[in-house]
């Protein structure tokens, strides 16, 4: 994984995926009736922890060591 087009490629996958999921639950928040801030807070942890599984997950199938 050391192509920079690939590695772009999936940096570009990773971020829509994880704004698409941030998205869902933010507006999954805010119809079970959690207010607007609460709302926004859970859309920036489930974009976070996302963003952060699917690197995991592509920097472990990549086979990069630590």
């Amino acid at each position: 994984m050391t192509d920079p087009t690939a590695r772009g490629l999936w940096l570009a996958i990773a971020t829509l995926t994880a704004v698409i999921v941030g998205a869902t639950a933010g507006l999954l928040a805010w119809a079970g009736g959690l207010n607007p801030p609460t709302a926004i807070l859970t859309a920036g942890g489930a974009f976070a922890g996302t963003m952060l599984l699917f690197l995991t997950i592509v920097r472990f199938t990549a086979g990069q060591a630590e």
